[in-house]
């Protein structure tokens, strides 16, 4: 079983300069259906012939013998011979109301959740269920941890058309999970130019070399707090290098960057490149020893880099975070990091300014990520573990490498799409009925609380009985010398000020105090904010959160 692609260029392009994951994951998407589908007159969903003939010459490029077609909007009736039509995006609203003119069996409708904390793919996702959506159609969701956002999305729009309308029935999509893929042959080939990659960036025989790999963001991708600071550490027994191979938005973000490591990993050489040349990024993949990706933000959805890394035959050291938690095994191919992210109830205010727009959405995703923790100990514990160990560095990447060949090949994913749409023609012929809707409370549907929603990435609970306790040897002057650099974030949240973190940080103390009785010792300031806070404070290395039988 096949179908038609809905193909517009920008959606598939990674050589303009600001490439997104989207971008490379249609890419890669639509470059694997073109060489492994199991048809060789692959078809075009596009709005227009000259879309229609880059779509065609997109296929040819990579199988050369194939046929590809393509068939207008304007003549979205001939869908119903292919039977299904596949979009790079969540399906929406509109794609179903536009079925309708033909009928709902007409064809299915499937899609693929990217990121998923944004205005648009929210209130789109939302706006399904009162929309024309049948049991036949499909969002494909890279992530058990997606799948439990777009869930929840869904049950509070029911419970909100049961209040509003009397709704007592719904119908949903299909939401399987089926992750994104990786060329594995093309990722482990880049081994091969071990030495030659080395050589060109002045590598030393014996230094540990750890990849960081895409776009340089730390408000929106990956704080590089708790990398620079455990690499500072493991540069007391190794000599560390670091690559960051990868492109930010503007000469400013740079900056931050390089007064981040200025000032947290000092000892470390330091290395930039651009991730976007072709020939740049296949020098770091081979001079890698380990790869690191410690994302820390409610943007991301599954990340394609770690199994990239795991199939390149790199041990990887990876926050336990949203889609990580799916593809990286710890301790067998590499080390998955704790993370902890605020309790439901602590983001409503974060998402009311954004839902009235008085916070853009870069300033949300940025303020929700100062509360979201990652274990800075751990994180340099896996790293010394990988640097003193390069039989178990050895190990970890031949386990990733075969587990990427196993599960995450772009072959094996595209039989499992192909596999897909075949269930969802048999549900279209059978006319399967809706199942029963779920429920759950909130004001706005489609502007949740964000730790409600993305209750499902951080691998620790968040509990009052937590102790959290001042780093060891990190006097006053060094906390507000870390809450000034850029990559702190403090000037992005208006209601939290360097001198709130600082009194934060003097309540936990040498000896650590509970988060209760934080709270009640700021019992004027909302405790939302003491929350996040203290978790703001442990992701900058300045806290370290413990369970109460810990306590000192």
């Amino acid at each position: 079983m096949t179908a038609a692609i809905h193909f517009e260029t920008e959606a598939y392009d990674v050589t303009h300069g600001k490439p997104m994951g989207r971008h490379f994951a249609g890419h890669g998407f639509l470059s694997a259906f073109a060489r492994h589908s199991s048809h060789d007159a692959p078809v075009g969903y596009v709005g227009n012939a000259k879309f229609g003939g880059e779509f065609c010459s997109f296929i040819k490029n990579f199988r050369p013998e194939s046929s590809p077609r393509y068939i207008v909007a304007a003549k979205a009736g001939a869908l119903r011979q292919v039977g299904c039509l596949f979009t790079p995006s969540p399906i929406n609203a509109a794609q179903t109301w536009q079925r309708e003119l033909h009928g709902p069996r007409s064809w299915s409708l499937c899609g693929v959740n990217h990121t998923l904390s944004s205005a648009r793919a929210m209130d789109g996702l939302s706006a399904l269920l009162a929309a024309a959506v049948q049991p036949w159609d499909a969002i494909i969701c890279t992530s058990t941890a997606s799948r439990a956002v777009i869930e929840t999305l869904f049950a509070r729009q029911e419970e909100h058309l049961a209040r509003r309308l009397g709704a007592t029935r719904s119908i949903r999509p299909q939401l399987p999970v089926i992750p994104l893929g990786v060329d594995c042959e093309a990722q482990a080939r880049r081994s091969e130019r071990r030495g030659e990659a080395r050589s060109s960036l002045g590598i030393e025989p014996g230094d540990f070399v750890v990849l960081f790999l895409g776009r340089l963001s730390f408000h929106a991708k990956a704080n590089p707090t708790p990398m620079y600071l455990a690499l500072e550490r493991v540069m007391r027994r190794h000599r560390v290098v670091l690559i960051e191979c990868g492109w930010t938005a503007n000469e400013h973000i740079a900056q931050a960057y390089a007064d981040a490591r200025a000032k947290l990993c000092p000892s470390v050489r330091s290395i930039v490149l651009d991730g976007r040349v072709n020939e740049v990024r296949d020098t770091a993949w081979a001079a890698a020893d380990v790869f690191c990706s410690l994302s820390d933000n409610i943007q991301e959805t599954f990340g394609l880099t770690p199994i990239e890394a795991m199939a390149a035959g790199l041990p990887v050291v990876v926050t336990n975070w949203d889609g990580y938690k799916d593809t990286v095994r710890n301790g067998i191919d590499g080390f998955a990091v704790p993370t902890m992210a605020a309790p439901p109830g602590a983001g409503q205010h974060l998402a009311t300014r954004h839902a009235l727009e008085v916070d853009t959405y870069d300033s949300y995703i940025g303020q929700a990520s100062t509360a979201i923790a990652v274990d800075v100990d751990a994180t340099a514990a896996a790293f010394e573990r990988l640097a003193a160990d390069p039989d178990l560095r050895h190990r970890m990447g031949a386990n990733g490498a075969a587990r990427a060949r196993e599960h995450f090949d772009w072959k094996v994913i595209v039989r499992a799409y192909e596999e897909l749409w075949q269930e969802l023609a048999a549900l279209r012929t059978a006319g399967q009925e809706a199942p029963s809707p779920g429920a759950a409370r909130g004001i706005w549907p489609a502007r949740p609380d964000p730790f409600e929603l993305f209750a499902s990435f951080p691998s620790i609970p968040f509990s009052s009985q937590q102790v959290f306790s001042q780093a060891a040897d990190v006097p006053e002057a060094e906390v507000l010398e870390r809450l000034s650099l850029r990559v702190s974030l403090v000037n992005a949240s208006p209601d939290i000020s360097s001198a709130f973190l600082l009194s934060v940080w003097k309540l936990a103390g040498g000896r650590g105090a509970t988060v209760r009785d934080i709270l009640a010792a700021h019992q004027s300031t909302s405790p939302a904010l003491a929350v996040r806070a203290l978790l703001w404070l442990t992701k900058l290395g300045l806290l370290r959160v413990a369970p109460r039988a810990e306590r000192p």
